[in-house]
C-alpha cells in the first residue's frame, strides 16, 4: 500500500498529461481560449491580492511599496490582456505561428547559404542542404497558411503529449511489476555475516 502511495503524484501527472493530449486533440482552439481565462484570471486574482495590500500598507502608516505597486499593474494588465484575448486565439496563435514561419524560412536561408560557402571550401554532406531547402519550404507553407498550420501544430502537440504519456504508463507498470517481485526487505530477514538478526 505505501509503495501505491509514492506513485500517486505520478499517477495524477499521467492522468493530466493524457487530459491535455487528449483535448488538444480534440478541440485545440477552445482548449487554448479556456487556458487564456483561467490564466487571465488568476493574474487579475494575483494582481487585485497584491494592490490591495500594497494599498493598505499606506495605509496603516507604513510607505507604500513602489514595486509590489508596479508588481500589481503588471499583474492585472497581464490578466485583463489574456481574459479579453480568450476569444481571439486563433487569431493570436495565427500571428505567432507566422512569425515562426518567417524564422524559419530566414533560418534555413542562412542555412543553405552556409552550405554553399562551406562547398567551395571542401567536401560536405548533401542533407545539410536538403534539410536547409525543406526549413525553407516548411517556413513559407506556416507563414502563409497560419490557420491550417496551427491546428496541425495543437494536434501534434496533443499527439506528442500522448506518446510521452504512454511512454511513462510502460514505465511506470514495469516499475510496479518489478517493486512488486523485488523481495520486502524487512528486520527479520536482515541477517549479518555471524547468523544474528541485526
Amino acid at each position: 500500500m505505501s509503495k501505491f502511495k509514492s506513485l500517486i503524484p505520478t499517477i495524477l501527472m499521467l492522468i493530466f498529461e493524457v487530459v491535455i493530449g487528449v483535448l488538444l486533440i480534440i478541440n485545440g482552439e477552445k482548449f487554448t481560449q479556456v487556458i487564456f481565462v483561467i490564466f487571465g484570471v488568476l493574474m487579475l486574482i494575483c494582481g487585485l491580492i497584491s494592490l490591495i495590500r500594497s494599498l493598505l500598507a499606506g495605509r496603516n502608516g507604513g510607505s507604500i511599496s513602489t514595486a509590489q505597486l508596479v508588481l500589481a499593474i503588471v499583474l492585472i494588465a497581464i490578466g485583463a490582456f489574456f481574459t479579453a484575448a480568450s476569444g481571439s486565439v486563433m487569431e493570436i496563435m495565427s500571428a505567432v505561428t507566422v512569425v515562426i514561419g518567417i524564422i524559419m524560412a530566414f533560418s534555413g536561408v542562412l542555412k543553405l547559404a552556409e552550405f554553399i560557402t562551406i562547398r567551395k571550401i571542401g567536401p560536405v554532406m548533401w542533407f545539410a542542404a536538403v534539410g536547409a531547402i525543406v526549413t525553407i519550404i516548411l517556413g513559407f507553407v506556416i507563414a502563409f497558411n497560419p490557420f491550417a498550420s496551427t491546428q496541425a501544430m495543437w494536434m501534434i502537440l496533443g499527439i506528442l503529449i500522448l506518446v510521452s504519456a504512454l511512454f511513462d504508463i510502460i514505465s511506470l507498470i514495469i516499475f510496479g511489476v518489478s517493486m512488486k517481485n523485488f523481495p520486502t526487505i524487512t528486520k527479520e530477514n536482515v541477517i549479518d555475516t555471524d547468523g544474528e538478526e541485526k
